[in-house]
């Protein structure tokens, strides 16, 4: 639990959320400001820059409660949802190859 939050991944995302989530309260105030002032087209930017800031929110805690299996299968490529099975698992068994060939630990092709 506590990899999941206080990690090097999870310490950039919460960096990142948290410039974002300033930069759309400060975005709104600027826009507030705006609109009151008589500018017609802020009041628009007044409600879009928290609807941003909520998408931010939704994003980084899916980011942060993503499954780990799930999160290096889609860093190695191996998430390909369109692919079928037979596709899915040619590309498997070539990431397993790679990272074999790139640690030094070749096996026999013959031997599966």
């Amino acid at each position: 639990m506590h990899q999941r939050w206080l990690s090097r991944r999870a310490f950039t995302l919460h960096t990142e959320f948290f410039v974002l989530v300033a930069g759309c309260g400060a975005a709104t105030w600027w826009q507030a400001t705006r609109a009151i002032g008589g500018h017609f087209l802020s009041w628009f930017y007044t409600f879009e820059w928290p609807i941003l800031g909520v998408i931010a929110l939704a994003g980084w805690w899916h980011l942060i409660h993503e499954d780990p299996e799930k999160y290096r299968a889609r860093k190695a490529g191996l998430d390909d949802w369109f692919l079928d099975e037979n596709e899915r698992a040619a590309k498997a068994t070539e990431a397993a190859e790679a990272a074999e060939a790139e640690s030094g630990q070749m096996t026999d092709p013959g031997v599966r």
